[in-house]
């Protein structure tokens, strides 16, 4: 052998040691397929005592149902009231103990909006849609509506209307009996300005309140913000290293503190905040998220985060813990990650289009 070959050999043998020695990559986590009915394709989550509420659209209907913790799924019934509430499809969904409160949405009229049908009820009996003015949700001025939460006052939806002063504002409706109210935002922090125009993207509940997620555009860029209320009282507060083009697209809340997940120029990003304080998490893998593509809420479980994210042609579980993160493939075909939520241990992901339901037993363990 020569002097060339051997320095050759002796090169691709550091390489092979160095692959060795680096983080293997981990065996893919077991999931289970979670047998909805024929023709059923899930849309959106939901996790109430223990239950997983799946909203589906089937025979371009709206549908809902639950997998209770015994494993076995069942149909709730859902009475539309209007034309457009029976052809709805699920925009967002919460529960809370046994009360349910959902928005659908599907296009129509003149101009193709989309012709906006909220569903309240119970896990026992089922969902409803109650008939509102077509002012409530429509009309000159209308936006769009994505998040549905419970608080400590009652129900609330999120979502825009034309701002008085530049675009459109984050509105708010709150309930009085079955019927809906839009709260003015202006003198809020809500409300857009002739520098800075804000966009929502989801909402969730938070320790004393609600946490509204999304972005501001103004002077300066795009950057990702976060909007903290009772309902009434609004602050808004920008999140750190949120690069050129930031985003807030989701989020989940646990008893004191809330995490949020969205893209940071076109990649996975999540920040937490701790005491009060954001930061960006640090360390995460290079995880592509386009402007088209969903991102499922972040499951949290004390100090840890787990991310459920598609990846190319896999679908990952970024794993963060105070001593960094890791990634762990899921056992599940490759798609479009819609939804995620956690029932005690287990993790239930929505994925493909259309969707299919899949248990990750165990996965927030240890």
């Amino acid at each position: 052998m020569t002097l060339t070959e051997r320095v050759g050999a002796a090169v691709v043998a550091m390489l092979v040691l160095a692959a060795c020695g680096s983080a293997p990559e981990q065996a893919s986590v077991p999931a289970v397929r979670v047998d909805l009915p024929a023709g059923s394709d899930g849309e959106v989550l939901a996790v109430t005592d223990g239950s997983v509420l799946v909203g589906v659209r089937r025979d371009r209907r709206p549908g809902l149902l639950r997998r209770a913790p015994d494993g076995t799924v069942s149909e709730l019934p859902a009475t539309p009231s209007t034309g457009y509430g029976a052809t709805a499809s699920w925009y967002a969904l919460t529960a809370d103990g046994d009360r349910v409160l959902g928005i659908g949405g599907d296009n129509g009229g003149a101009h193709g909006n989309v012709r906006w049908s909220v569903w309240t009820g119970t896990t026992g009996t089922g969902v409803a849609e109650h008939t509102q003015a077509f002012s409530t949700f429509g009309g000159w001025g209308a936006g769009d509506l994505m998040g549905a939460v419970f608080t400590a006052a009652g129900p609330v939806l999120i979502g825009s209307w034309m701002g008085a002063a530049a675009g459109t504002d984050i509105a708010v409706w709150t309930a009085t009996g079955d019927e809906w109210n839009r709260r003015s935002s202006a003198g809020t922090a809500l409300a857009s300005t002739r520098t800075t125009v804000n966009f929502a993207q989801a909402a969730t509940r938070a320790p004393d309140g609600v946490l509204v997620v999304g972005w501001q555009a103004g002077t300066g860029g795009q950057a990702p913000v976060v909007w903290r209320g009772d309902g009434q009282q609004w602050t808004a507060t920008p999140l750190p290293d949120g690069g050129k083009f930031g985003v807030a697209l989701t989020a989940t809340c646990a008893a004191a503190d809330c995490v949020v997940a969205g893209r940071s120029d076109g990649q996975l990003a999540l920040w937490r905040t701790v005491g009060g304080r954001w930061s960006r998490v640090a360390g995460l893998p290079p995880i592509p998220v386009g402007e088209r593509d969903p991102l499922a809420a972040p499951l949290v479980a004390g100090e840890r985060i787990v991310q459920i994210a598609a990846d190319g042609d896999r679908v990952v579980a970024v794993d963060v813990t105070p001593s960094g993160s890791t990634v762990r493939p899921l056992a599940i075909p490759a798609g479009p990650v819609r939804g995620a939520a956690a029932a005690g241990p287990d993790a239930y992901v929505l994925v493909g289009a259309p969707a299919g339901l899949w248990q990750v037993p165990g996965l927030l363990d240890g």
